[in-house]
This record gives C-alpha cells, structure tokens and sequence, in this order.
C-alpha cells in the first residue's frame, strides 16, 4: 500500500521531537530508502547505525515514523520502519500563531545547520570542485518584491523543482547532492518595532509616554540640619 503523500503535523511537541539535523536527515534518508532498518538508514548518513536508534524512537513518537514489522537477514532479523508520508507539513491551522512562528524558525534554523555542516564537509574532503570550469554546486541569495498575485506562479516553479529531485532519490546513480531552497518575508527590526507599537491601544501609548515624563523620585542629599 503505497504512502500518502503529505503528512499534515499540527503538533507543537511533534515539531520539537523533530528539530534536530540528525532527524531531519534520517527522514530524508528513509525517502530513498524506506521502508528499511536502521543499518540501511545509517549507510546513507554516514553515521554509526547504533547511535540512530534513540532518534528514530523520537520521530516514531512525533508521529512521522511507523514500524513496518520484522524481516530476517542470515541468521539476525531486523526492525523494519517506514515513513507515514512521503512529505511533511506544518498544520499552521492548528496552532496559535507564537506556535506556528517557533516551528517556522526551528524549522529555518535546522535547514541552516545542515546546509553549514555539509558545505564544511565537503570542502575539507574535495566534494566541491570551484575551481573547475563547471563547478559541482551552485548557491545565490536573492531578494526580490513578491506580490501575492505572484505567489502561485512562484509555487509552480518550486513544485516542478521538487517533483525533479524526488524522480532522482534512488540510490546508486550519480553523486548525492543536498538542495534546498528557502522563501520568506524579509522584516527588519525597526519597522516591525513600529509596527508592533502602531498595534498597541492608544490608551497604552499614551500611558507609557506619561510614565516616561514623570519626574524622578527625589534623590537628592536631605539638608543637612544646623
């Protein structure tokens, strides 16, 4: 029975047992290789499959990982495990927006720590060739004025990016590549001061500005008595 193909999470602590580079990884390794063990998990990341074990019991309580029964290899069986869905996608709906806000930038910051260990990695070992004529990856950073109206069309493009890299997740063929690509408003900290402020209720302005010109308490030496 083949998986549904988005998993729709509205679970504040789902999203803290998952916000870990190590459990993100392990989910995308499963899209290559799931349903699968641990060992085969361990051999896409590089990693000891023995420390994998807690972390895949945290993305099993998340709610994103599911047992898939037990299989037999020579004379050992194994647990099988599987992903509940193909993707995963924050259920803004069922959140307050303080908590949708913390699992969009866990979410941010995860990627990032991913994306530095991963550029560190491969330049200390030679995975990234810039000084050949074609080099072996590619990176820019772009801020451009998006109205809504251009919103869908930019979705399309990121959906036909997406459905190009997933036709490419089978093992074996090629160098695996790391890709991601991230959108979000750009707010910078002053003008969302003002705008916090312009939000507050008249009253509560005006009684931060009185308590603002209210005199001191007199701290001065009492007169010294004659």
């Amino acid at each position: 029975m083949p998986r549904p193909a988005v998993l729709s999470l509205s679970s504040p602590r789902a999203w803290s047992l998952i916000l870990a580079p190590v459990r993100f990884e392990m989910i995308e390794a499963m899209r290559m290789c799931a349903p699968c063990a641990i060992a085969q998990v361990a051999e896409v990341l590089d990693r000891p499959a023995d420390s994998l074990y807690r972390h895949m019991d945290k993305l099993i309580d998340a709610g994103v990982v599911k047992r898939a029964g037990v299989r037999r290899t020579g004379r050992r069986t194994e647990q099988v495990y599987d992903l509940v869905a193909d993707d995963i996608s924050p259920g803004f709906a069922g959140m307050t927006e303080r908590q949708a806000g913390k699992v969009y930038e866990g979410v941010m910051a995860t990627i990032a720590k991913i994306v530095a260990r991963t550029a560190r990695d491969a330049v200390r070992h030679g995975g990234l060739a810039g000084a050949q004529p074609k080099p072996h990856a590619a990176a820019f950073l772009e801020h451009s004025w998006l109205a809504p109206e251009d919103m869908p069309e930019f979705r399309e493009h990121m959906k036909a990016i997406k459905s190009f890299l997933a036709d490419k997740r089978t093992p074996g063929r090629g160098t695996l590549y790391l890709v991601t690509a991230v959108a979000m408003p750009v707010v910078r900290k002053r003008g969302a001061r003002q705008n916090a402020d312009s939000r507050k209720p008249a009253g509560a302005t005006q009684r931060v500005q009185k308590s603002s010109q209210r005199s001191p308490r007199n701290s001065s030496k009492k007169p010294t008595r004659r």
